[in-house]
């Protein structure tokens, strides 16, 4: 953010400057202009660009309505797109593989509409037309065709980043911003799919009434459709309605925080006091990856939602606690699964959590050494944005690895 809030302050003598800045990134170029405006508080330029985004919001009607008419013909279509070819297809096999992309892809498609950047649409069909391809050779449900699957969604989001991000895909800060905005969505979209199951709910019971065979039919093909539009609704409120400041993913952090922090001990504790072992017990070791996944997610989400302006608090020592007890359960996780490959060999899966743990205890290293130098006074919370920002590539790239790499060595095993 301090970059930009530098080249607005460079450009004030330059409008067509400052316009090209403002459509690069709009959402950058907005968080910038108060701490430009308090660099320059004489300034008319910056009063009047101040006023621009808050005019724009006062008269949102129209664009509210034009985006709306978009959120829902991107909704139809990709409805359309993961429905449609499972009839054929069979929903066994055509929903694990492309459903969760295609979801994704509406994503990307919303935001691309509002940049429309050639590159990003050229990448978006090579990538989609390459899944396709890739996919249809898939054989079966093997466990390293399994990881696949799972994986390939990972990196349909990490396009989805660079789409979101735009020209800015390498700032750091531009890269927390699409975590933000990641963390609203969950938000959001629970809303959302709450509100549309208790609909289904009521029209299922309603119409059960006169025909039988309404709940199937209802779940096979209308649930289908508003399950692929619950991202896109839930983006079309974070961008249209909320102007993508709703801060409740904030709040939530700061709530969620220390309860997370006080479930994940006690939970440690139980565990190892009832004879819990993760080196022996396989079910007991994917729960505690699971929860790994869980308490890193609370963690970044609780860090990238701190401003510039935040000073030290008490919720950053209890940050601090949940990423050093992170740090624990992924040591104990990373010992568990080395024990295991030691004992047993080689397996997809165990490579999958050895090469998962190993990639999330290296950021965990990383968030821990800059909190502790934060809370030292040593570096300010950009230094903590930029630890969450630079390292979001490395999961792209081990998501690549793992759709596209990992069933070929196994020999698709």
């Amino acid at each position: 953010m301090k970059s930009t809030a530098a080249r607005i302050l460079q450009l004030l003598d330059d409008p067509q400057g400052l316009e090209a800045l403002y459509r690069q990134d709009p959402e950058a170029f907005r968080e910038s202009l108060d701490e430009a405006s308090r660099a320059e508080p004489d300034s008319v330029t910056l009063r009047v660009w101040r006023a621009r985004p808050e005019f724009h919001e006062s008269g949102h009607g129209t664009a509210w309505r034009k985006k709306l008419g978009v959120t829902i013909a991107i909704a139809a279509v990709f409805g359309a797109l993961i429905r449609f070819p499972a009839l054929w297809l069979g929903q066994d096999w055509y929903y694990p593989r492309f459903a969760p992309s295609w979801a994704i892809m509406a994503l990307a498609t919303y935001f691309w509409i509002e940049r429309r950047d050639r590159r990003s649409l050229i990448a978006g069909l090579g990538l989609a037309l390459a899944a396709i391809a890739y996919v249809r050779l898939l054989p079966g449900y093997s466990d390293s065709v399994v990881m696949a699957l799972i994986h390939l969604p990972i990196v349909f989001w990490f396009f989805l980043g660079l789409v979101f991000m735009g020209r800015s895909w390498r700032d750091a800060d531009s890269r927390v911003r699409f975590v933000r905005y990641n963390g609203e969505l969950v938000v959001l979209g629970s809303l959302v799919a709450l509100g549309g199951i208790v609909f289904s709910g009521v029209t299922i019971a309603l119409f059960k009434m006169v025909a039988k065979t309404t709940e199937d039919w209802y779940l096979e093909n209308v649930a289908v459709f508003g399950a692929a539009a619950v991202p896109v609704a839930g983006t079309y409120l974070y961008d249209a309605v909320f102007n993508r400041r709703t801060g409740i993913a904030a709040a939530l952090a700061r709530i969620f925080s220390p309860l997370f922090l006080l479930m994940a001990v006690i939970y440690l504790i139980v565990a190892f006091v009832g004879g819990k072992n993760p080196l022996v017990d396989r079910s007991f070791l994917i729960t505690f990856n699971g929860m790994l996944l869980l308490v890193l997610g609370i963690s970044v989400f609780s860090i990238v939602e701190r401003t510039e302006e935040s000073h030290v608090q008490l919720l950053d020592f209890i940050n601090l606690a949940l990423v050093v007890v992170t740090l624990v359960i992924d040591a104990i996780a990373l010992s568990a699964i080395l024990f295991r490959i030691a004992s047993f060999g080689f397996t997809p899966n165990r490579v999958i959590v050895l090469g998962a743990n190993l990639v999330i205890i290296v950021h965990l290293a990383w968030i821990c050494r800059t909190y502790v130098a934060l809370l030292r006074r040593r570096v300010e919370f950009a230094a903590m944005r930029h630890v969450v920002g630079s390292y979001l590539p490395v999961y792209g790239v081990w998501a690549v690895l793992v759709a596209f790499l990992l069933p070929v060595i196994f020999r698709f095993a």
